[in-house]
């Protein structure tokens, strides 16, 4: 027979349990950056993205048998030309890599907007699910948001002190063309 305890009983009625929001975590340029898990709806494995390469940071793959606009997401977010590491070499691999290695892989995050609007983001590293408090989540200043060089990020998660904060994007700015995205 079990006995009550008033001690565990007090315990418990103490633990107020946080809300977490979850996020979909990755890496572009050795920055942490997060989504929504309600803004990702898939994340695959890279296939053949077609398209000029560096041109404009737009091109197309197919995805459930429909074309698909891919975003390079460097380009997007850092207010400028792609990196030698970034869309150009994910979507060109194939291409150039000498046929006795095996390509890199890759993996496609597939956002959609709230409007529906669904374009994929290539990234290399697989991203990882995360549960971050909704106390972590702070605003950005004006002044970094027009001065800094990143566009489309909505907030800061500042997460424990041994960890590097994370910058949440806006899936909405992500899926609009440059031309609406304040300028460089």
């Amino acid at each position: 027979m079990a006995i009550f305890s008033p001690l565990a009983s007090r315990r418990k009625s103490r633990r107020v349990a946080e809300v977490t929001q979850q996020l979909i975590v990755f890496r572009l340029l050795d920055v942490g950056f997060a989504l929504p898990i309600r803004a990702v709806q898939k994340v695959i494995p890279g296939d053949k993205i077609y398209g000029a390469p560096g041109g404009g940071g737009v091109s197309l793959t197919l995805y459930q048998e429909r074309e698909l606009i891919v975003i390079d997401v460097e380009h997007r977010i850092f207010r400028g030309t792609p990196s030698k590491d970034s869309f150009k070499d994910i979507s060109h691999q194939a291409e150039e890599a000498p046929t006795d290695t095996a390509p890199v892989q890759h993996y496609l995050l597939i956002v959609q907007s709230s409007s529906g609007q669904l374009v994929g983001l290539p990234i290399v590293e697989p991203p990882t699910l995360q549960r971050v408090p909704s106390s972590a989540f702070a605003p950005l200043s004006a002044s970094y948001l027009s001065e800094g060089n990143l566009r489309c990020v909505s907030a800061l998660i500042k997460r424990n002190n041994d960890q590097p904060p994370l910058f949440l994007l806006n899936p909405d700015q992500l899926v609009q063309s440059d031309l609406a995205l304040p300028p460089a």
